[in-house]
């Protein structure tokens, strides 16, 4: 009988055996049935004592799946809660002084106060308005401070010199006080005690004439679409110094232009118009609100707005509101676009008003700027090439390389021989004696 034959016999033998073979306690397979009596018995014992180690094993898989399962839940409302809370001393942001700076744009919340203790100031230490005259440290410590002072002398006339200085003194320390809660004012364990936004975080991005230009551009644009709300050429009011015509001859070409092509300039003098007040507002730093409001312009900066319904006569034929408008002097007086000490931020006491650029002027630096590269680089046409025969150049060209790899070859040799003469060193002879 061969080998193989004999492997399956045994095989087909312990098969047998266990088919017959009567289960045990031990095995895999179903287990006896128990006597009714022990059955309760056992029920009655697992339900009053604590469970066996064979049943807390059996259930250790769903224990862990369901502890498992709320920790993962427990970290992602965590994560979630945390995602939504952003972090409040972040006093280089300019985005988040901005935010808190708006918060006092609304007239029914705030009344402009004296420089010291005006909006930007406190938005500068992390103060938010949250409700009339009441300043609030949101997201930090949570201090809360309302802001009141004496009314202006101006309002009492009728009183005489004495009074109305005594009343300037007091108005004038109450300013005071209201300086140092800008930063007392704040709890102990608050971080805005100790460090406050630089006097650079309310300039504007003007220094680079490219991103000036491109943010230029955008805001022409977006205005371009509500063209028939401006006031006329006639309302509008420019200051002196300044030439709309002369910085517009000097855009780019290609400034009205957008990547999407979704606007095209028009060619006629009614549009022309348009596009030269549609510039006006642009280029002294108003833009659309950012809510799309219809006929209202806003500073980004300062947060002013322009009801621009106000400049434009009514359909009845009366007059408007306001016959004038002054793009310029619209903004808040601390706004960087008109404000030099506020777009410097370098501007101390001793330094004159007059002396420091402000953002639309800076704008205006950019503009001739990028006019002066682009013309200098169109100044010099390059140089045409003399016609000459190809054979000819072609010879010229082959005789002067070879003349001057042959110099190159020349000068290495000369290197190498000086090397080698450096690097040898002449012994001294031996004598024929000596090497017998």
């Amino acid at each position: 009988m061969s080998y193989a034959l004999e492997t399956k016999k045994r095989k087909f033998t312990r098969v047998l055996e266990s088919l017959s073979k009567p289960l045990t306690p031990g095995d895999g397979g179903a287990k006896p049935a128990k006597d009714p009596l022990m059955a309760a018995r056992e029920r009655l014992a697992d339900a009053t004592h604590a469970p066996s180690i064979k049943r807390i094993r059996a259930g250790d898989g769903i224990v862990d799946n369901l502890t498992t399962k709320t920790t993962v839940s427990r970290i992602l409302r965590t994560t979630s809660s945390s995602a939504s809370l952003r972090p409040n001393f972040v006093p280089w942001d300019r985005d988040r002084f901005l935010e808190r700076l708006e918060t006092f744009r609304p007239v029914t919340r705030w009344i402009s106060q004296p420089a010291r203790i005006n909006e930007v100031e406190w938005a500068k230490r992390g103060w938010s308005c949250t409700d009339y005259m009441r300043v609030a440290c949101v997201g930090g410590c949570g201090a809360s401070i309302v802001v009141k002072l004496p009314d202006e002398v101006d309002d009492f006339e009728d009183l005489d010199s004495e009074k109305v200085q005594e009343r300037k003194d007091v108005r004038q320390k109450v300013v005071e006080e209201y300086r140092k809660l800008l930063t007392d004012g704040h709890k102990d364990t608050c971080l805005w005690r100790t460090k406050s936004c630089d006097a650079t975080i309310h300039r504007l991005p003007l220094t680079n004439p490219d991103t000036a230009i491109n943010g230029l551009r955008e805001r022409y644009l977006k205005i371009s679409k509500m063209r028939d709300q401006l006031p006329s050429i006639e309302t509008i009011e420019l200051p002196e110094q300044v030439s709309i015509e002369e910085i517009i001859s000097l855009l780019p070409p290609d400034f009205p232009e957008t990547s999407k092509g979704d606007y095209t300039q028009q060619t006629n003098s009614s549009e022309k118009e348009i596009n030269y007040r549609s510039f006006v507002f642009a280029f002294f730093g108003w833009d659309v609100v950012k809510d799309g409001s219809s006929g209202l312009l806003e500073c980004r900066a300062c947060f002013r707005r322009l009801g621009l319904w106000l400049y434009k006569p009514k359909e009845e034929g009366k007059e408007p509101v306001y016959d004038k408008l002054p793009v310029h002097t619209e903004h808040m007086d601390y706004c960087p676009w008109i404000n030099g000490t506020a777009q410097s931020a370098t501007g101390t006491a001793a330094d004159r008003p007059e002396g420091l650029l402000s953002g639309w002027q800076i704008l205006a630096q950019g503009i001739r700027t990028k006019h002066r590269r682009r013309v200098k680089a169109t100044a010099l046409p390059p140089r045409e090439a003399t016609p000459v025969d190809s054979d000819t150049l072609s010879l010229e060209s082959t005789a002067t390389d070879e003349a001057t790899q042959r110099a190159k070859d020349k000068e290495w040799w000369s290197k190498l021989r000086r090397v080698r003469e450096a690097l040898h060193v002449k012994g001294p002879k031996k004598s024929i004696s000596g090497e017998k």
